[in-house]
């Protein structure tokens, strides 16, 4: 793959996020554009997102939502995001992800 040039001042990213093993198809779709839709927003670029598939977790790990209820999941639903941005946009991103329900796991790095 050529390299592309971005514009000054913008940096790789790549953003790995386990989601809920039992949402469905329409909502994953929909989470994935909303974030896609954020990304591009916020002034990003070149995104791309991969479905890694359903893989089971290293531990058991409890997530309690916004509501209050609590649940342990062991599998989750693994998206790649990849995009170049400005670092200021990766901030908000990262709190968004970080509150979103359908999302037990997020981690964000920058790719050199």
């Amino acid at each position: 793959k050529p390299r592309v040039v971005y514009p000054k001042g913008f940096t790789r990213y790549e953003t790995m996020a386990v989601l809920r093993p039992d949402i469905t198809e329409e909502q994953r779709l929909a989470l994935s554009q909303r974030y896609e839709e954020m990304i591009i927003a916020g002034g990003g670029m070149d995104v791309e997102i991969f479905n890694r598939g359903i893989m089971p977790l290293a531990y058991g790990i409890l997530k309690k939502n916004t509501r209050g209820e609590k649940n342990t999941y062991v599998d989750g639903i693994f998206y790649m995001f990849t995009f170049a941005t400005k670092p200021g946009s990766v901030k908000e991103l990262q709190r968004k992800l970080e509150t979103d329900d359908d999302i037990i796991r997020v981690t964000t790095f920058k790719i050199k």
